[in-house]
């Protein structure tokens, strides 16, 4: 709790240093989507080989992964002058990610390892793993905009995020129904954790329309992210590539 205290006490000073001078001072409300490409976290004990989301007949023997991160959030920017501009916020996360067999529909199912003892070992089969994790976080921006034009203009953006993970949820879908009742233990049992904190660093570049005297619509492109910190999830490691922000600006 302290450090989430601390996060939204650093985002409120920076935003009062930014309304220091209201001239300068626009206010960013946006929501965006990443993808990812994930790979499997190794200390997951799965018995089969894992393949990257595709869908075909011929991959029914193998399980599929699949991940993004949903957000949204408030950005005050300050005009340095009329081509460079710096930001920050508050921004709110979800990442997804899930691992599941092929063939679903089709009553499909994979093995994990539930407990090794001496030459036993016993396995579950499972259908799907599935993983939800919500962050609260502040973005860095530096946004460069070489041409601005009356209506319209182009820019490029350098985020740097850290967020903090507030709660994770891991669920466990076994072929046996009856297993359910063990989730709790077979979770603890494997003992896969996640590093509390996320931080990446990206580069985007949209372009902004002017609606009215103060309101902008913007559409960024966001190239895949640079993961500072690592052990982002327990369930698969995380390969971004790529997304999309759509924002609209306030001129204070």
């Amino acid at each position: 709790m302290k450090k989430l205290l601390f996060i939204i006490c650093f985002c409120i000073g920076a935003s009062a240093l930014f309304s220091q001078d209201l001239k300068k001072l626009s206010l960013s409300f946006y929501g965006g989507a990443k993808i990812l490409s994930p790979s499997l976290n190794e200390d997951w004990p799965i018995r089969q080989d894992v393949s990257y989301g595709y869908y075909g007949d011929e991959f029914n023997a193998q399980v599929n992964l699949n991940g993004d991160i949903a957000y949204f959030g408030v950005s005050p920017e300050y005009l340095i002058n009329k081509n460079w501009s710096v930001g920050s916020g508050l921004r709110f996360s979800r990442y997804l990610s899930s691992i599941i067999k092929d063939d679903y529909d089709r009553g499909g199912f994979f093995f994990l390892r539930v407990s090794q003892e001496d030459e036993r070992t016993d396995f579950a089969r499972i259908r799907a793993i599935k993983e939800s994790s919500n962050y609260i976080g502040i973005p860095w921006e530096v946004k460069y905009t070489p041409l601005v034009l009356r209506y319209f203009d182009l820019h490029a953006k350098l985020t740097v995020e850290l967020a903090y993970r507030l709660n994770t949820h891991t669920d466990i879908e076994f072929k046996d129904e009856a297993m359910k009742a063990y989730q709790k233990d077979v979770l603890r049992d494997i003992g896969v954790k996640a590093n509390p904190w996320f931080s990446t660093t990206s580069l985007s570049a949209g372009a902004r329309l002017k609606l009215s005297k103060q309101v902008y619509f913007s559409c960024d492109w966001v190239a895949p992210a640079f993961y500072i910190t690592k052990n982002n999830s327990s369930l698969v490691n995380v390969n971004n590539l790529g997304g999309f922000q759509l924002s609209i600006d306030w001129v204070l």
